[in-house]
């Protein structure tokens, strides 16, 4: 009897973060749908990260990524419509932070910097972390995008195709690279 491999984990794990049906703050989803229909690579799992940040970090646990790339929406004071990448480097934070933020976490909310301080604090942040982040102009209940955040849906997929590649030989199918 052969025992046959288990299947290689993924390497890098494409997050869509969001807020269902709350406008601008759903493109992560969207994104999400839109990033399944792109050949990204072996080895990249594009997933819709909605659930909870607790939720988000078992999800972690479970795959092991080497690599993840968040994106969705994060209001902080640009420009509406406005594109920015970020290397995170987390930071440490008092105990009494970490325990907020995990019990924010518990109750299901989720967003890019809640992920990325709970993970980080529970010691499964992968070292290459990046955020991929618009500013929002639409936050409340609806199931449309601004049009300053559709008119720079592409930009995101661009971006975000731009990261995988720069990322290593691994998610190009080319081991040659």
């Amino acid at each position: 009897m052969v025992a046959s491999e288990a299947p290689a984990p993924p390497l890098v794990l494409i997050g869509g973060v969001g807020q269902l049906y709350q406008g601008d703050l759903d493109v992560g989803r969207l994104l999400v749908e839109e990033l399944g229909e792109h050949d990204l690579g072996p080895g990249v799992v594009v997933e819709d990260l909605h659930y909870g940040a607790v939720a988000v970090v078992q999800r972690l646990q479970e795959l092991k990524v080497q690599a993840l790339v968040l994106v969705g929406a994060e209001q902080r004071g640009r420009r509406p419509g406005t594109v920015d990448r970020r290397v995170v480097i987390p930071e440490d934070q008092p105990v009494e932070r970490v325990q907020a933020a995990v019990g924010d976490a518990v109750t299901g909310y989720v967003g890019i910097d809640l992920i990325i301080e709970v993970a980080h604090a529970l010691g499964v942040l992968p070292s290459h972390t990046v955020a991929i982040e618009v500013e929002p102009v639409l936050t409340v209940s609806s199931e449309a995008l601004s049009n300053e955040v559709t008119s720079v849906l592409g930009d995101l997929v661009d971006l975000i195709r731009a990261e995988v590649q720069g990322l290593g030989p691994w998610t190009s199918g080319d081991s040659n690279r």
